[in-house]
């Protein structure tokens, strides 16, 4: 199920951004994919399940680090940079 982004703080700010918009775009054609392979409606080529599934998890941390730093929260880098 595609996340719902538009109720998150600094959406605004984020709604422009071409490379945010093409992360989300990205997220919800794995999280497509992912749903028709659980269901039956499509076999795993190329990439394997669990492979797909990585590759969603590690879109949403993209996206959950572009929205943090947004609000001017360290994008958790390790560097504590405040945004």
């Amino acid at each position: 199920m595609p996340i719902d982004y538009s109720a998150q703080p600094g959406m605004p700010l984020l709604r422009g951004n071409p490379a945010y918009a093409a992360l989300v775009e990205q997220h919800d054609d794995v999280d497509r994919r992912i749903a028709r392979i659980e269901s039956g409606l499509e076999r795993p080529e190329g990439l394997s399940l669990a492979a797909l599934k990585l590759r969603r998890s590690g879109l949403r941390e993209d996206l959950a680090r572009q929205r943090r730093k947004t609000r001017g929260e360290c994008c958790n880098c390790g560097n504590n940079c405040g945004g």
